[in-house]
């Protein structure tokens, strides 16, 4: 049996980008994940590679930073982290980002003032002075009024001003994470999906022994490691307790739901930051040729089965929406599907939700050397998380191999002369793409392919109306029958309508 260096648990962005870091500084990596890759909480996210304004308290009140000063030092950590992310990753890999005009309305009854607001985004742009612009402007009140891009703000004539800024966002965040998962392997890693963890064992040597159940082959599989890495998000505590060492929690999880509507073409490709009527930040962000907005949160621990929208949460949310907008009046028939996941937070005693830290920890006083722990992770600053995971496992362990160059580039399909498409109503579909990735990049189900390989499964009908099609198209490369592509297109559909709560027949 191989001896890796260090084994990583959590095929999200965390545990891939640490992977990434991990192995081009000289550590043998072995990463496994339970699901596929990014099928978790990565794949519920904002989507954006977001400035962290809202870490700032720029939208809440200046009282709830005073009752709080701990939180607002820990907030403003990582909105620098943030910033410095954001320009980092939008210069190197420009083809997964596009920048988003968006629009903070300032009302004379609202909690936060326009000199606050505009003081939050000075203080942004002082944490990464030489960064990507945020490109800041403020839009009078009787400018605003006249723009169709805001005239379905509510209470127009109480509007002190509109703050314009850019924003930025990914294009999509599934394949982010994939991309630094096979950046990994490139660079010597071995990278397992479908693999989920049923026991981690200190052996007498020192060294870990991780036990998974390979689902492709129906059999069990050991993996020793002089370290592991738990960066399993929400489910970090679950995978401690197969260690059986008391090692203590060091999670909270925190439901987030959004709904996805067709609004007008005045909304085409921008978005807007405000708040709910409870003081909590409120998104309404664009997507392709919709718009999605939201989130509505609360505490919730890790579900293996996955998370729908409830009810309540999508009508609160068009409740919300509608306190913002108006005149718009959408109704629950307007809602064209909706997604819900649960963020990794860190455990902070007397917050239901924990709280915002991005921490790893290392439990060698708690009598697990070499056992470390990643917690409050987030796509948006996933790459100083790599760079912080090498530095804090460095500390105990040295690397047992040379350092290589990191890989940090979008993985794009080699061209193929072939330009046969696939016709969906999001736009064509290049044939060739599909079938590379299902013979190069670890593809068990036509999910892991339309989600988080290609982006179709991403687009207005969620992939279900070209579900035939793509299945047909990549059997041979997945060894399908006729009979069991068309079985995984129908699994496929139906799934995604119990998932995303999509009505539309196909």
């Amino acid at each position: 049996m191989d001896l890796f260096d260090v084994a990583v648990v959590g095929g999200g962005i965390t545990g891939a980008s640490s992977a990434n870091h991990l192995v081009a500084a000289g550590y043998s990596v072995v990463l496994l994940e339970q699901g596929d890759f990014a099928s978790g909480t990565t794949g519920r996210t904002s989507r954006l590679q977001y400035s962290g304004l809202s870490y700032l308290g720029a939208l809440q009140p200046l009282s709830q930073i005073a009752r709080h000063p701990f939180n607002a030092v820990e907030a403003v950590g990582l909105a620098r982290r943030s910033m410095r992310d954001r320009s980092a990753f939008i210069r190197s890999v420009p083809e997964r980002v596009r920048p988003v005009p968006f629009f903070l309305p300032i009302y004379r009854d609202g909690p936060v003032s326009l000199r606050s607001m505009m003081l939050g985004f000075r203080l942004m742009e002082r944490l990464d002075p030489d960064g990507v612009p945020l490109s800041v402007e403020v839009i009078e009140p009787s400018k605003a009024r006249r723009d169709p891009r805001l005239q379905w703000l509510r209470d127009p004539d109480r509007l002190t001003g509109v703050v314009q800024c850019i924003e930025h966002q990914f294009d999509w965040p599934e394949r982010i994470c994939v991309d630094a998962v096979f950046n990994a392997a490139e660079n010597g890693a071995t990278v397992e999906n479908h693999s989920p963890v049923q026991a981690l064992a200190r052996q007498k040597d020192g060294t870990w022994l991780t036990t998974v159940w390979d689902k492709r082959q129906n059999a069990a599989r050991h993996y020793r490691s002089r370290a592991v890495l738990n960066a399993a998000g929400a489910w970090v505590d679950k995978i401690a307790a197969s260690s059986e060492l008391g090692i203590p929690k060091v999670n909270q999880g925190e439901k987030g739901s959004n709904v996805v509507v067709r609004l007008p073409p005045e909304f085409e490709g921008i978005g807007f930051e405000s708040l709910t009527r409870g003081g909590a930040p409120f998104y309404v962000i664009p997507w392709g040729k919709l718009h999605y907005f939201g989130p509505a949160n609360r505490p919730s621990e890790p579900d293996n089965a996955g998370y729908t929208v409830s009810e309540d949460e999508i009508l609160f949310l068009l409740e919300e929406f509608n306190f913002l907008f108006p005149s718009l009046d959408l109704q629950r028939s307007d809602v064209r599907y909706s997604w819900a996941g649960v963020r990794p937070r860190t455990a902070r005693r007397g917050f239901a939700s924990g709280g915002s830290a991005v921490r790893l920890h290392d439990f060698g006083r708690d009598g697990a050397a070499n056992y470390f722990a990643y917690t409050g992770g987030l796509l948006m600053t996933h790459r100083s998380a790599g760079r912080e995971v090498v530095a804090g496992i460095g500390r105990k362990l040295p690397p047992s191999g040379s350092s290589r160059p990191f890989l940090g580039s979008a993985r794009l399909p080699p061209t193929q002369a072939d330009s046969t498409t696939l016709r969906a109503s999001d736009g064509d579909v290049a044939a060739k793409g599909l079938v590379y990735a299902c013979q190069h990049e670890k593809v068990r189900d036509l999910a892991d392919l339309m989600r988080r390989r290609v982006s179709i499964g991403w687009g207005e009908h969620l992939g279900c109306d070209v579900a035939h099609q793509v299945a047909s198209t990549v059997r041979d490369a997945m060894g399908w029958s006729a009979g069991e592509a068309a079985a995984e297109a129908n699994r496929y559909i139906e799934t995604t309508q119990q998932q995303f709560g999509l009505c539309e027949a196909v």
